[in-house]
């Protein structure tokens, strides 16, 4: 009866889940196809309403909730990404930090519930806690990224209120205000704020602070246009104004982003949380095959179950980490994100750590150093070279300790499975046995450890021994009986005996010791090799932003520089250090830079800078940009398909191998080892009648 009970109420929960999914996709498409033709929500549409008590319970639990240090930490964290991303007033920024905090942790909690239930194991609700820390991070990802995406369709609608506006005012300023007012709130708040600084006294100063908190790119162009436009003037182009112009390519530019973050989003979506599935899914699968398939019990509890086990937990981290990578430079997660807890600076402290690390960095002015160096650099990496290597030491001397607690547990897990497992008597195909079997099994295994027990550590046991002891305690029935009872007594002392600390698994220790040391180096050149995917787009959106500074007449290179300093996110460190060294040489600056930042799209922009500093105007220097602009556009519409492809490929082949090696290794090939190991006992006994 409680076998028929779960079988039904997994069903029905499989049945309802798959009809909740099914009525919301057909409401969402019916929603999709009623907005069809209008690109982007309107102000009207993308307001959220809020009931009045929801609201007062929001702000009441938020007081409350800093007070409980769980919470508390959590609240912080979503209101300081919000704080990043958005200009909210203080109510609204409550509102939306404990709208989030309650439906991230909520799922969590149901999850966990769920977990509980059907695994009714302590194991797997610990792994369930730690595998929720990384699934609230995916939570606050997903609705951080939501909000992005709102922020850029708003401010994409505000772009095209504001050329409406233009064209009939001729006022940036004036435009910009009435375009602000017609348009949703969230945007409103970012608008209104470049308005004020763009009629201060001191625009300058103030665009300076803005661009330290703008939550992005574009806005921080908009602004700094804006302000070029009401100091120096419009001027008309062949295609019309040069300001309408500029608004034209950054409202593409913005659409060009969004189409890419939501098709990565809507490929990649769910990827992170499939290759950890494995380790949740594992503990009822294991108690599943159990249940139905009792021979697979001495596999999942024996050396090849738990090594297949950890294994595949390790492949689904090392998934999972992956996948974040590339999730990562996805999302454009290169801008800086603040300070980090150095903990590596504290640990270098230490003079044996010191010393270590510093005989194993290589010595500078050499191939390796300069190699290694260029590596942390085209990976975005916060970590110098003396804290790269300490990482490379603590990954492997953890992993060598690892390895060794892990083949201390497996033989002590055996020695136990020797003492306390029942034993059999005849080999069974399907490993079932009654109530009154178990029983005698049990009752044989607590008989043969009270003749192990005396015998158990002695070298060059005498069989005659055992063959009195087990005459002595169990007085078999016949000769074959004995045999038997002797042989399988034997086997057990024999096994016990041989379960210590073997070198060839201190070998293996110091291999997999050896492939953590280089296991750093290897995520590096997987997110070298990742990001350099994007930065091709990232050289098509400097195109873009300086053929409109080109426009300018009274533009320079180092305002040029300063300009895709704001905008750039993957070679932002390389051109701020140019701008730093750019006023003892120019040329000397952009040599260095050009050295610092090896892409060779980005390199060909350095070398127009370079003919710009002395001998020709930025706009003779990238006079074919305006020219090929269509060629260009076809171009990035091109890569940007072969990034959204590749990146898809590399992400569902890492996510799915975890689940694949779970179903191969986990479910199918104990049920064939134990039925193959079966079947060979039954053939020899078969021979021996």
């Amino acid at each position: 009866m409680d076998k028929w009970f779960w079988i039904v109420l997994v069903c029905g929960t499989a049945v309802a889940l798959s009809g909740g999914f099914l009525i919301y996709t057909v409401l969402k498409e019916r929603k999709r196809k009623k907005n069809f033709g209008s690109v982007w929500a309107t102000a009207a549409q993308s307001n959220r309403r809020t009931h009045p008590k929801l609201l007062i319970f929001y702000q009441k639990s938020y007081v409350k909730l800093q007070k409980i240090p769980v919470f508390s930490s959590q609240i912080r964290r979503i209101r300081k990404k919000l704080s990043a991303i958005n200009t909210y007033d203080e109510y609204t920024l409550r509102k939306e930090t404990m709208r989030i905090t309650y439906l991230s942790l909520g799922s969590l909690l149901l999850a966990l519930i769920i977990l509980a239930i059907f695994s009714r194991s302590w194991a797997a609700v610990f792994f369930g806690v730690l595998i929720s820390v990384v699934v609230n991070e995916l939570f606050l990802d997903l609705f951080i990224n939501r909000i992005e995406d709102k922020q850029l369709k708003q401010f994409a609608h505000f772009l095209e209120d504001n050329r409406h506006y233009y064209q009939e005012l001729r006022m940036v300023d004036e435009s910009i205000y009435q375009a602000a007012q017609v348009s949703a709130h969230e945007i409103k708040l970012q608008v209104e704020k470049i308005h004020d600084v763009l009629t201060s006294d001191e625009p300058t100063k103030g665009l300076e602070k803005y661009y330290a908190v703008a939550p992005n790119r574009y806005l921080k162009v908009f602004s700094g246009i804006s302000h070029l436009v009401l100091e120096y003037g419009d001027r008309t182009l062949q295609k019309g104004s040069m300001y309408l112009n500029a608004i034209n390519k950054l409202v593409q530019e913005i659409r060009y982003d969004l189409m890419r973050r939501q098709r990565l989003r809507y490929k990649l979506g769910g990827l992170t949380m499939i290759a950890l599935a494995p380790i949740l899914i594992s503990f009822p699968l294991k108690r599943w095959g159990e249940s139905y398939f009792p021979i697979t019990v001495d596999f999942y509890e024996g050396r090849i179950g738990y090594i297949i086990q950890l294994s595949i937990y390790a492949i689904a981290i090392i998934s999972y980490v992956l996948i974040r990578k590339l999730a990562e430079n996805d999302e454009a997660k290169y801008v800086s994100t603040g300070k980090r807890k150095q903990w590596e600076k504290k640990v270098y402290r230490w003079p044996p750590v010191r010393w270590l690390v510093d005989r194993l960095v290589p010595a500078p002015h050499t191939r390796e150093h300069y190699r290694l160096s260029l590596l942390l650099k085209e990976s975005n990496s916060p970590l110098t070279m003396e804290w790269f290597f300490l990482h490379r030491v603590l990954t492997s001397i953890g992993g060598f300790i690892g390895v060794i607690l892990i083949a201390l547990f497996l033989h002590w897990n055996a020695s136990h499975h020797i003492w306390t497992a029942p034993t059999k008597e005849e080999a069974n195909i399907l490993g079932y046995m009654n109530d009154q079997e178990q029983q005698k099994a049990r009752e044989l295994t607590k008989s043969d450890n009270e003749i192990i027990q005396d015998f158990k550590g002695t070298r060059d046991l005498p069989r005659e021994m055992i063959v009195q002891r087990v005459q002595e305690q169990q007085k078999p029935s016949d000769i074959t009986a004995l045999n038997n009872t002797v042989n399988r007594i034997m086997g057990k002392i024999q096994s016990l005996n041989s379960e210590y600390l073997k070198w060839w698994e201190v070998l293996i220790a110091i291999a997999i010791g050896t492939g953590g040391y280089y296991l750093p180096l290897w995520i590096l050149q997987f997110q070298r090799r990742m990001r350099a995917l994007e930065m091709q787009n990232e050289v098509d959106k400097f195109h873009v932003l300086i053929s409109i500074l080109a426009e300018f007449e009274r533009i320079s290179v180092e305002s040029v520089l300063e300009w895709m300093e704001r905008y750039g996110i993957i070679f932002k460190p390389a051109i701020q250090r140019a701008l730093l060294t750019y006023d003892s040489g120019a040329e000397e600056a952009l040599k260095t830079l050009q050295q610092e930042a090896p892409f060779e799209s980005f390199e060909r922009i350095v070398r127009r800078l370079l003919q710009a500093v002395e001998k020709i105007s930025i706009h003779d220097a990238f006079d074919d940009l305006e020219m090929e602009q269509e060629y260009y556009a076809e171009q990035k519409k091109e890569r940007l398909e072969r990034l959204i492809r590749k990146k898809t490929s590399w992400a569902k082949l890492i996510g799915w191998t975890p689940g694949a090696l779970l179903i191969g290794l986990y479910l199918v090939f104990p049920f064939l080892y134990m039925s193959f190991n079966q079947l060979g006992d039954l053939s020899t006994k078969i021979q021996t009648i």
